[in-house]
């Protein structure tokens, strides 16, 4: 194994010292500057943001106002790679969210090596799309904003092929190239595609060979509709829209203003319940943003305001000034509309923020009109339990209080020098600590788990620390889950020495426009109301925090762009690239669909199906497009390598979960129990699928991040591919595959003869026979090594963890 080891320091050695050249600015870092960088910072701009221009030579060299960004072979002093890596949070770039580390480490990689930069621009920088952005005129004409019907698709030559109109789009498209779609795959691998997709995890030998011998016409129907009715379904797509929702359990910091989310896990567990019942995806999201507003949504379905309860929040220290706790307060706003904005419609409304948005249809204001949508609204734990609503109401305002006073008791206490006249402060507290806790012993009779759940906010406080912790770690039990009330938001700042924030419940309120993004220069009021672009008839929100109406102009002024986005979504999920590649932008600067027209169509007919994921599903996967082979072909791979003809199913790698699923699933050792809260995925002990596993903004796991999972502190866009020499390792030298060689040996260990012992290991493995040739191969490998050597060999190839 030693030299395995010394192989693979090699190649990170090679990695770490590949030449960021000319070549390498090119490829990596000019396309990153554009498409991210030149809006605010471009020679063009009158007055690029901070002073800084980005699109010249000259300009990157010069910095902005705070200085040099980029210290050519000190990556550790340069600015512009803190900005991307998000680790200060007062210089994070670009404000629509962070980018993938993959992207952070070419520009560290190219600025350790020089930076070199071979732009020879003058002065007035490269030319790029118009910085003033569409006019909202101009922007009602874009492609993605127009109704959808469904279409007729052009003529085809070979009619034989085309199951339905999916086929005839995507054959229109490669005939008109003078190509052809590719031969459909055999059964054996449409039922491991199929296992995959639908439920996660590949199937066994015995599901496989009877799928091959099923030769009914509706066989493969029969099979999607098997698959889609199974309970793992739901944990499998329940996963695909918690890329979406950002889910997480915890914060990027876990301080005292932004502790771990005890009960995210229940938002999980109501994804996964939502994707089996197959909600309609409307309603699935209306209930994310507002269930607690919709008369007919049962208490059980408010697990679903998690999306907004257990958003990711920033830390605030009340020590800080007004006007830096509104800032942080404001980013809160912010992070809502970019999740909501990008994750439901495609659009990167948070790009205005400071400005017109510089490329698309979306004035500030638009902006502010939604911020105030989420300054009304406060994040909360509410009670499983029905709950009288006017006790209801009383409860999340103490409990709110509760956490800041003792917060503020504890901090004042611990660190009592730091604030003039903190005793006074901290007796005054006190007194109002002991007053609610008075009140809310009151309830103790007729509503003791209401009681139980504040109680530790009027503990004495804690010798080290500045805030309540919750008892038992992560997660809880109690029957509470994280959600959100209407109640506005207001920073008092009246204490010039300590800052608190104030919650009006049952109160809304509108924001003004913060000049330049800057809490301190507030403009004019902006009434809440929907994207501009988009709206029909009247556009002003007036019902409590406006989360509903939002929810509702979403799915019906903005109903063609969401069920465009989350059909794009959808088909990425099952062809590996969606047919607008940017799957969370579908603005200018984002990619147009390769075909839109089937784009299109197959929005109107999802719409006209009830908004059905799961009809959906069957669509697709009933294609022959989704039925090819993967193979590639010599004239195709020069034509289309990238396949956007989908002439092909382009093969891929397994996603983690699904990767691991099936090799706990395969070694006889996956633990199927569903719902409940989440375990450590690093612990021996946790054989669970790995929906179930934590998922932490502040310590993702480290097998998670070898293994692309996304950021869950945005809504993600889709999941970036990487090849790297820490998942050989994983693959050669980790415990949880050793475990799982050891167990698969062990569990054929009394199969007589080593032919059928090695027979067996293959079809529990890779669920098929053995080759004569892999036969002999293993059999000869038994002369010299182990059973459990073999077995983590098979376990390690490539047709373990690639998608057929």
């Amino acid at each position: 194994m030693l030299h395995i080891l010394w192989l693979a320091i090699a190649t990170v050695g090679g990695l770490c010292a590949q030449k960021a050249d000319s070549a390498f600015f090119e490829a990596k870092i000019r396309p990153v500057l554009a498409s991210q960088c030149y809006a605010c910072h471009s020679a063009k701009l009158k007055a690029p943001m901070g002073g800084l221009v980005l699109d010249t030579k000259a300009g990157l060299a010069a910095g902005g106002v705070n200085g040099q960004v980029v210290v050519p072979e000190k990556p550790a002093e340069s600015r512009l790679l803190t900005a991307l890596r998000y680790t200060d949070p007062h210089l994070q770039m670009p404000p629509s969210g962070k980018l993938a580390d993959p992207v952070a480490e070419d520009f560290a990689t190219w600025i350790a090596a020089g930076a070199v930069d071979p732009r020879t621009a003058p002065a007035g920088g490269e030319t790029t799309k118009a910085l003033r952005g569409m006019s909202l005129d101009e922007g009602r004409k874009w492609w993605a904003f127009q109704p959808i019907k469904s279409l007729t698709p052009p003529p085809v030559k070979d009619r034989k092929w085309a199951q339905g109109k999916i086929d005839e789009f995507i054959l229109a498209k490669l005939e008109a190239g003078g190509f052809a779609p590719s031969a459909p795959a055999d059964k054996r691998t449409l039922v491991r595609r199929a296992y995959i997709d639908l439920v996660g995890f590949k199937p066994t030998y015995e599901e496989v060979e009877a799928f091959a011998a099923d030769v009914s016409p509706e066989a493969w129907p029969k099979l999607i509709d098997k698959l889609q009715a199974l309970q793992q379904y739901g944990e499998r797509w329940g996963r695909h829209w918690m890329d979406v929702a950002r889910y997480g359990e915890d914060n990027s910091t876990a301080e005292a203003t932004n502790q771990p989310y005890p009960f995210a896990w229940r938002y999980r567990d109501w994804i996964i319940e939502a994707m089996n019942r197959d909600v309609p995806y409307d309603r699935f999201v209306k209930l994310q943003l507002a269930a607690d507003l919709m008369p007919d949504a049962p208490r059980a379905d408010w697990r679903a305001l998690g999306y907004l309860g257990a958003a990711p929040i920033y830390h605030k220290d009340q020590r800080l000034s007004k006007d830096v706790i509104g800032g942080f307060l404001a980013d809160d706003w912010d992070e809502r509309i970019d999740a909501v904005t990008r994750g439901l419609l495609g659009m990167t409304v948070a790009c205005a923020r400071c400005h017109d948005h510089k490329f698309d249809p979306i004035p500030t204001k638009d902006y502010y009109g939604l911020a105030g949508v989420f300054a009304s609204t406060a994040r909360t734990e509410r009670p499983l339990f029905d709950v009288e609503p006017e006790v209801e109401a009383r409860y999340l305002w103490v409990q709110r209080r509760l956490i800041d006073l003792r917060y503020s008791v504890n901090l004042l206490t611990n660190e009592a020098s730091t604030v003039v006249d903190s005793d006074k402060r901290v007796a005054k507290w006190q007194a109002e600590i002991e007053t609610l806790k008075a009140e809310m012993l009151g309830l103790q009779a007729k509503h003791p788990a209401l009681v139980k759940s504040v109680e530790r906010y009027w503990t004495p406080p804690e010798p080290r620390g500045n805030g309540p912790r919750r008892r038992g770690g992560f997660a809880s039990t109690e029957p509470f889950m994280n959600a959100v009330y209407d109640a506005a938001q207001y920073v008092d700042g009246s204490d010039a020495h300590y800052t608190f924030l104030v919650y009006q419940p049952g109160e809304a309120r509108d924001v003004p426009v913060f000049r330049n993004g800057n809490v301190a220069t507030p403009g004019e009021i902006v009434p809440r109301h929907f994207l501009s672009v988009l709206a029909q008839g009247e556009n002003r929100f007036g019902k409590g925090s406006g989360r509903l109406e939002l929810a509702e102009k979403i799915f019906s002024d903005g109903a063609p762009l969401a069920a465009r986005v989350i059909v794009n979504r959808v088909w990425g999920w099952h062809f590996g690239r969606p047919l607008a590649a940017t799957a969370s932008d579908f603005g200018v600067q984002g990619e147009a669909p390769t075909h839109p027209e089937l784009l299109t169509h197959l929005a109107a007919e999802f719409v006209g199906h009830g908004w059905s994921l799961k009809w959906l599903n069957r669509e697709i996967m009933t294609s022959a497009a989704y039925q090819q082979a993967n193979r590639p072909r010599p004239e195709m791979m020069k034509a289309d390598p990238t396949n956007t003809l989908v002439w092909r199913m382009a093969p891929r790698r397994m996603d983690i979960e699904s990767y691991r699923d099936t090799l706990l699933r395969a070694t006889g050792r996956l633990d199927h129990t569903q719902y409940g809260p989440s375990q450590d995925l690093e612990t021996a002990e946790n054989v669970r699928r790995t929906v179930y596993s934590r998922v932490s903004r502040s310590r993702l796991s480290p097998l998670l991040k070898h293994y692309d999972f996304p950021d869950p502190m945005q809504s993600s866009g889709g999941r970036d591919l990487t090849t790297t020499s820490l998942q050989q390792l994983f693959v050669l030298n980790s415990q949880f595959l050793q475990d799982a060689a050891a167990a698969i040996a062990k569990s054929v260990r009394d199969v007589p003869t080593e032919s059928r012992r090695m027979r067996e290991l293959y079809r529990r493995l890779l669920s098929r026979d053995p080759s004569a040739a892999e036969l002999d191969l293993a059999l000869s490998f038994l002369a010299k090594g182990t059973l459990e050597q073999y077995a983590q060999v098979l376990l390690s190839t490539n047709e373990e963890i690639l998608w057929p």
